[in-house]
């Protein structure tokens, strides 16, 4: 077979594999969820370069996502657009930081949902209930629990456990029983009593990709702090929901 044959059909193949890469990502886009980055590569394997910028993301309406950010410097939580960036001050202390143009994500995950629908808590649900309750509910609501969607939950929470990351993931280093360096100490607390919401993803199986070991859940909390009157966000751990609480689910 000649060279230039090869050449020929060389090309004609790549068009082939182009179209089709073409055709999934549009398959992606019009599911309306988005994902950048994967936990085992951006975490486990220290990938974390920028991969997307919020703005490119919010341009588009009604967008909600839970993301880290570039380096791992912090977190962010992204509600109906409204994207909130939090990070951890050279002395231990939260800050708020101003959204830029060139403010990206390491490890982003998220929507575009129009409308939703609203299902009240009606007992208290533990830690351990949490992603059941989620996957129950939303299969009762006739929401596809085999494919990743996000989630809202508005109340007040008795107790959150949360944590801001700075430069490396507490989680995983908690399961390795590995020591964090001084100056990648995340900010950990647990909050009593707090109002605000939940925001995160429901994702089956799905542990190293878009959640962590032992949860079906990615999940992170916006709240304003009393203090300073801004609105600050982190990766929660573990919750408490009592009644009252609002679980919206996408329509």
């Amino acid at each position: 077979m000649s060279r230039l044959v090869l050449i020929i059909l060389f090309g004609l193949f790549a068009g082939m594999i182009g179209g089709l890469k073409g055709a999934i990502a549009e398959e992606a886009k019009d599911s309306g969820f988005v994902q950048y980055g994967k936990m085992h590569e951006v975490i486990g394997q220290q990938k974390y370069q920028g991969r997307v910028k919020f703005t490119d993301l919010t341009a588009k309406p009604h967008f909600y996502g839970v993301a880290a950010l570039e380096s791992l410097a912090g977190e962010a939580t992204v509600l109906d657009g409204q994207v909130t960036l939090t990070k951890l001050s050279p002395d231990g202390v939260l800050s708020s930081e101003m959204l830029s143009p060139k403010t990206q994500a390491a490890l982003l995950v998220g929507a575009y949902v129009e409308s939703w629908t609203k299902h009240p808590v009606t007992k208290t649900i533990k830690s351990d209930d949490f992603d059941s309750l989620i996957e129950q509910t939303a299969k009762n609501a006739g929401v596809n629990t085999a494919e990743p969607f996000m989630f809202v939950i508005q109340g007040e929470f008795p107790k959150v456990r949360f944590h801001v990351i700075n430069g490396a993931c507490p989680l995983r280093a908690r399961m390795r029983k590995e020591a964090l360096p001084e100056g990648k100490k995340p900010y950990e607390a647990d909050l009593m009593n707090i109002t605000g919401k939940l925001v995160g993803v429901f994702a089956k199986d799905s542990v190293g990709d878009i959640t962590h070991p032992a949860t079906s859940t990615h999940l992170h909390l916006l709240y304003k702090d009393d203090k300073s009157g801004e609105m600050r966000t982190g990766h929660v751990e573990q919750v408490t929901l009592e009644p009252g609480a609002i679980l919206l689910l996408p329509e």
